[in-house]
Order: structure tokens, then sequence, then C-alpha cells
């Protein structure tokens, strides 16, 4: 709809730059913004393009806003679409839509179904990064939160047109690894690894027992380069220790991964971007920003004020950027994207500034983008650390919360479900900017903003529809409902927050403002509770008006499902 009105005005510019000889105005040049009015009693939607004329037209934007809308009444004389238009100082245009309109907003709904809200094919092909764990180290709860908001995406920007490539880029080298291979060897060499029964618990406990034990005795530093050195230079013996235990990692990952229904079109490994970065060297050499210095291999960025990164220690170790530049390049080159999107905590901000900055000066022009996300905690820990050992793990969270929903709905046989969704939705409900300290209690409530709330809306809505067989002898699809009927002021405003449906997956596919999806949920879960509230469903003496309040809540029943789908939430039937 706010491109619909976006055209409207464009062409109401046009006519009206002849009508009143507005000689300064180039209609085709402009932004002309469409919003949601803060109260609704101004309208569905408003433009302030009056005020944006105002300075260029020398006029004032009460006569510009009446001219405008003038025109725009004349020219949409026709429609259904609009019941009023109306100006509003200091020189808003705000646009009501009609009854009529919305009543066809349910029809189309029940038709479509959970295609409503999916956008034309666009020519586009979008790869998104995310998740991107390190073997050897457990997959903590900061994962999940990357997770949630990566898996989210892709089902955001799928839907609103573009294809989409979900990439899993797995940390399988580095000095984390060589630690923790040092430390079996060191304190485990004995033991039946085997045998052990979590062996990814195992893999992190052994990693932060290397660090510190490192940190206290200045000569296993020395052991632990030497083994790191062995490594790199194909120890058989150590590769294949590096090869079972990176399995071992990869397993739990897996695991974690069908726990949480998310899944990778293509992974790529950091281990082969190293020797891909090493290839690149020579090439990277030419680059201006590109030198050595002390030994090492350097990108000199200060006068982009972004700073020095080193590539290549003067040990001859790859760091991260000599791995992370010829990823961006294969990216682009191997799957023909468009546009390259990677979900990663936003202590790495300066960082993806400085590799897309290398990138640009390499001549590399693309598309790329980082989304950055704040840390999650558990309520009442301390700051977590693989170093320190006290991380929180994602298993340990996810049993936790499946515990406490049974605790609370001992009656369902949804309870991982539920749970699951509790705690996607309770990290999605916050701006990515915004710290989280997951509460498990608070996270599987049935009342305030929580998943629990809005798949009880989805659940009532669904025994209310299958009670409604039972007591009218039909479903709402068995007879063709008069949509007409629905005038209501509840069952208007519940109307218009179903007819936001598809400019919300267009923006969240633009902003990345998952939470957006979240609040929405909440915001039509309420609205459904107020409306049923306020108005009688099921009545007997009063079929046809029953049956259009019963396709009015099947098409809430839909967006909420699919709002739900697109967070990775489960919608169920019973609570």
């Amino acid at each position: 709809m706010k491109s619909q009105i976006q055209q409207i005005i464009k062409n109401a510019l046009i006519e009206a730059k002849e009508a009143h000889g507005w000689t300064a105005l180039l209609a085709d040049k402009l932004e002309i913004v469409i919003d949601y009015p803060k109260n609704e009693q101004f309208g569905d939607y408003t433009s302030n393009i009056a005020m944006v004329l105002a300075k260029k037209l020398g006029k004032s934007p009460m006569e510009i806003a009446n001219q405008l809308s003038s025109v725009i009444s004349h020219q949409s004389s026709g429609m259904d679409t609009f019941e009023k238009i109306e100006v509003a100082a200091p020189g808003y245009i705000n646009f009501y839509l009609s009854k009529k309109y919305l009543q066809g907003v349910v029809e189309k709904i029940n038709i479509e179904n959970s295609n409503f809200g999916t956008a034309e094919k666009k020519n586009e092909k979008v790869m998104i990064e995310f998740s991107q764990p390190n073997t050897h180290k457990e997959f903590h709860i900061g994962h999940l939160r990357n997770v949630f908001i990566g898996a989210s995406l892709v089902s955001v920007i799928r839907k609103s047109g573009s294809d989409v490539v979900s990439a899993n880029y797995i940390g399988d080298t580095g000095s984390h690894i060589a630690k923790c291979l040092w430390g079996i060897a060191k304190f485990h060499s004995g033991e039946d690894m085997d045998s052990i029964l979590n062996k990814a618990e195992f893999l992190g406990n052994v990693y932060s027992q290397a660090v510190q034990a490192i940190e206290n005795n200045p000569d296993f530093e020395n052991e632990f380069k030497n083994v790191q050195k062995e490594l790199e230079n194909g120890d058989p013996n150590l590769v294949e220790l590096w090869n079972k235990t990176k399995q071992w990692s990869l397993d739990e990952f897996q695991r974690i991964y069908e726990k949480l229904g998310v899944s990778f079109d293509v992974y790529f490994w950091e281990s082969e971007e190293e020797l891909e970065g090493k290839k690149m060297l020579k090439e990277l050499m030419k680059v201006s920003c590109i030198k050595k210095s002390q030994e090492a291999i350097v990108a000199d960025l200060e006068k982009y004020n972004l700073g020095v990164l080193v590539l290549v220690r003067k040990d001859g170790s790859a760091l991260y950027g000599l791995k992370d530049i010829p990823l961006a390049v294969k990216k682009f080159r191997e799957f023909s994207i468009n546009r390259s999107v990677v979900v990663v905590d936003l202590r790495q901000s300066l960082y993806f500034k400085q590799i897309f900055k290398i990138l640009e000066c390499m001549g590399f022009h693309e598309k790329m983008q980082h989304i950055g996300y704040e840390f999650v905690s558990l309520k009442g820990s301390e700051m977590m650390s693989s170093r320190k050992g006290n991380i929180i793990p994602a298993t340990y969270l996810i049993d936790e919360t499946i515990k406490k929903v049974k605790e609370k709905f001992p009656q369902t046989d949804a309870a991982e479900g539920i749970a699951i969704g509790a705690l996607k939705f309770y990290m999605l409900k916050y701006s990515s900017q915004s710290k989280i300290e997951y509460n498990i209690e608070e996270s599987v409530k049935l009342e305030g903003a929580t998943g629990p709330y809005v798949q009880y809306a989805h659940a009532r809505i669904s025994s209310i529809l299958c009670k409604a067989k039972d007591d009218l002898g039909v479903g709402f699809q068995s007879v063709p409902s008069d949509c007409g009927l629905l005038v209501h002021e509840k069952e208007l405003s519940l109307m218009k927050e179903l007819n936001s449906f598809p400019q919300l997956i267009e923006l969240v596919a633009t902003n990345y403002e998952i939470h957006r999806l979240t609040h929405y949920a909440i915001k039509l879960a309420d609205k459904f509770h107020s409306f049923y509230g306020a108005c009688r469903v099921i009545d007997e003496s009063n079929k046809e008006l029953s049956n259009a309040r019963l396709s009015l809540i099947n098409a809430v029943r839909t967006v909420l499902a699919e709002t739900l789908s697109l967070i990775g939430v489960d919608a169920p039937e019973k609570m």
C-alpha cells in the first residue's frame, strides 16, 4: 500500500505542477515518504510531502497539502481504496483506508494463506552468512542469538522475493585449536576419549584448561606453539587428532541445528580460506594499503580512520583478515550473488569496516554488509568467556527452558516446540543493538511480550474454529462469507493490522530489524484478544455474521502463523 500511495502522490504532483505552475518542482526526483501516523485517529497512512515542498515552492505547507489533497481526491474518486483523504496541520496528508478495502484484505488472506505478503520474484540473489561457530569450543548462548537473527533474515528476505543462500563459516583452524590439541596431549593422553559421552563439552573444558595452564606457566607457551607449527606443517598424528575432534564438534553443531530447525545451503571452512589467503598474498602485496611492517604483513588504513589490521604475523601465521578477503571474493564469483550479509557480534564492527575497505582498495566494489548484535547472557550470570570456561552451553539453555515449559504446561505434548519458540522469541524481541539478559522464567510466561502468548493466541483461534464446526455445523470455508458485515471498530482495527503485514516484510528485508516481527506478532495477538472480548464470534442466531468473523479470525491465525514461521517459531493448534 505504501508504494501505491507514493505513486498516487507522484501522479498528483505532476497534475498539480501543471495546474498551479509549480515550475521549481521535479516530481521524479522527489523522495516521497509514507509513514504510519502515531495515532490511528489521523488515518492509516500519512505523508509530509507538502512540508518537504514548502521551501522549494515558496508556499505554506497547508496550502500545498490542500491543493495536493484536492488533486488526489479527484484522481482516486473511482477507487474503493480510501474512505477519505484529509489534511492536518502543519501540512500532513492523511489517508484513511475504506471498509471495503480492509474487508478485501481478509478475503485475500483466506485465498492466499501463507503466501500473503510474499513479494513478486526479484532479480536478486543474497548470501546470508551466520552462526560461524569454532570447532573445539562449545556452542553457547551467544551463538544462539546469532543463529536466530540469521535464520530469520533468510526467511524474511526469501519472502520479500529475493533468492537467498544461507551460509555457515566454520572456524576449524587457529590458535584455539592448537591449544585444545596440546591440552589433550598434555593432560588427557592416557584416556579413552571414544568413551567420553559429551565430547563437545570435553573439548570446551580442555580448551579452557589449556588456556589457563599456558597463562600460569610460561614454559607451556613454547610447547603449545610447537604443536601449532607441527599441525600447520601437516604432522600426521596431529592432523588425525584434529580431524577426529573436529568431527565431534560438527556432530554437536548439527544436533543443535536440527533441534532449532535451522539448515544451511553451503558451508565454508576457515582452514580452506587460510590456504586461499596465502595463495593471494603475492597479489595482495600490490594493493596500495597492504605492506610489510616489522616483519608482519598489515593493511594500513589510517588515512580512512580505520587503523591498522594485521593480516600475517611475523611468525608467518595467518590472521582472520587473510581468510575473510578470499572468502568475500569467493562468495560473489562462485555463487553469483548480488549482496553479501554477514551476521557477527558488534565487537567486530571495526574489523568488518577494515575488511570492506581492503576489498575496495583491491577494486572489489560489491554490496557487503555486516549485521551486528549485542551480548547475551543468562540472568544473574557473569560475562561469559571460553577462556575462563564459564560459558553457558546452548544445549543447557534449551534443556532448562524445556524443563520450565513442562512445569508450566504439564498437559502439553508440544513442550519442545513451545520452549524453543519461547527462547527464539525472547531473544528476537530485542533490537540487535540491545544487550540481552535471558530470563527463562519470563520467556515462558503466557502473558506479556512472549512467544507462548502469541502461540496461545494462535491455539485459541484454532480452538474457536474447531468449535464453530461443531456448533454451527459448518466451518468458515464451507459457506462463502460476507466480509462486508465486518464493520465493528475492533474488526476494523484488526483488519488494519493484517493489512500492514506485507509492508512489514519489505521493511525488515531492507533494514534487517527482525525485532519488528515479534512486536508485530504481539500487537496482532493483542488486537485479536481485544476483538474477541468485544465481539461474539459464534452466534447460532446470526450465522452470516459468525461466518464473516470466522473468516476474519482465520486470517489472523494465518498471519500469526506466518509471522511465527519467519522467526522459526512453531504455531501450535493446542497448548
